[in-house]
């Protein structure tokens, strides 16, 4: 019985392999870029720059500090599972999340600017009923990441800028769950887990004009490996009417802790603007992310866990992108009015899918406005994503340490609104 109380101590621990993957990526760091649905790369004529492609920083003819927000708005839901009733629906609770941005910008002279970002890449989470078909795989998980982000931009030419930065970044997972105590009990575990770990990471651009009404933009930020030291797993253990049986879980289920690691991807992108006329501006980027660098997972543990210290689960994720359009009309130097759209690709494999967050191919068609007055600018955006329907027939999830099928149909769409406010000095 101990060897299979500590197996399902190892499931729990693993339970932080499953909350990553593109559905967890944020794109949208600036209201005026995320209006023309990201595709911003090579325009990059805004202290946002200093997310979308830091060497744009070099453009600007003042110094600069915005402040925005984005809301987002998940609801998703699931049929199945199949081996139970594959009709059966389970709905999220529909939640909302605030990501910020904040950057600011500061010319040293005519060729070199100082940058400073903060902002959130990789966050959000799920929420599911307590006593749902998958409540052994996720009931809650939240997920948020804080980076710090330094950078020097400069002109190397009057058409080519370069930039370098580093990236510091924070990252905190909480995940909860059930645990099925086994059949001799037949019983549940309420389990929560919470850790927390930071990296460091490079990144840099280029912005290149090599003609009057076309702009190329590249950028790209290193992979980041987050390190989880000391995280803590806790336990919610039902009271039994069997004396015996309280203190056999209380022996089985004690406070522990682990060390492991996660390696957040890479960021490649590529963009190219046109001028169609004076006041617009088109824009098509393509944005790689890295998540084959998640092939497997390693937890190391304090104490011997199941007769070891350490663990191995293989992941085997596989590198995503996204292709961006977005445009600009700009009605006066004071108004402008901006359209996107794009189209999104999954990192996590069918047999790897849980619904931490279930992630899927996506749509996102974007509308936004800005607004210049005096030294502000004012920039908001509304968009919607829609994840094409996922069906799954080949999980190969575990839970405590046994195969556990959960193959069903997840669908989710999103609602997004922002909004940022600029001054230059």
């Amino acid at each position: 019985m101990l060897k299979k109380f500590t197996g399902i101590i190892l499931g729990l621990v693993f339970s932080v392999s499953l909350v990553f993957g593109s559905g967890f990526s944020i794109y949208e760091q600036g209201a005026k870029a995320t209006a023309m649905s990201g595709a911003f790369i090579a325009q990059a004529n805004d202290v946002s720059a200093l997310f979308f492609n830091p060497a744009g920083l070099t453009s600007l003819t003042s110094n600069q500090i915005s402040l925005g927000t984005t809301i987002i708005m998940p609801s998703a839901s699931f049929l199945g599972p199949a081996n139970l009733d594959e009709n059966l629906y389970t709905a999220a609770k529909d939640l909302v999340f605030p990501p910020s941005h904040l950057y600011a910008a500061y010319r040293l002279n005519e060729k070199l600017t100082l940058g400073f970002g903060f902002y959130t890449m990789f966050g959000l989470g799920s929420e599911w009923p307590g006593d749902w078909a998958g409540r052994e795989l996720a009931t809650t998980s939240d997920v948020q990441t804080f980076t710090l982000n330094p950078v020097l931009a400069g002109k190397v030419s009057d058409n080519l800028s370069v930039s370098i930065g580093l990236s510091y970044v924070y990252g905190t997972v909480t995940l909860e769950k059930s645990i099925y105590a086994g059949y001799a009990l037949d019983t549940y575990v309420e389990s929560k887990l919470v850790a927390s770990g930071y990296g460091l990471g490079f990144n840099l651009g280029i912005q290149y004009k090599p003609f009057d009404r076309v702009t190329m933009g590249f950028v790209y930020r290193t992979n980041t490996e987050l390190k989880f030291n000391d995280g803590e797993a806790t336990f919610a253990l039902p009271v039994l009417q069997n004396e015996a049986a309280n203190q056999l879980l209380a022996a089985y289920f004690p406070k522990t802790t682990g060390r492991s690691a996660l390696t957040l991807p890479d960021l490649t992108g590529f963009g190219l603007a046109f001028d169609l006329a004076d006041n617009v501006t088109f824009e098509a980027d393509y944005v790689k992310l890295g998540w084959s660098s998640y092939d497997k997972l390693i937890v190391n543990f304090e104490d011997p866990v199941a007769g070891s210290t350490q663990t191995v689960s293989e992941k085997n994720y596989k590198d995503t992108y996204s292709l961006r359009a977005g445009v600009e009309y700009r009605f006066d130097e004071q108004l402008a009015f901006r359209a996107g759209v794009m189209r999104d690709y999954h990192a996590v494999p069918d047999k790897y899918l849980e619904p931490s967050l279930p992630e899927g191919d996506r749509t996102l068609v974007s509308l936004g406005v800005g607004y210049k007055i005096d030294n502000y600018t004012i920039d908001a955006f509304a968009m919607f994503l829609n994840q094409d329907e996922r069906k799954i027939t080949t999980s190969e999830l575990e839970v405590s340490g046994n195969p556990y099928p959960f193959n069903g149909t997840y669908n989710a769409v999103a609602n997004l609104f922002g909004l940022t406010v600029g001054y230059s000095f």
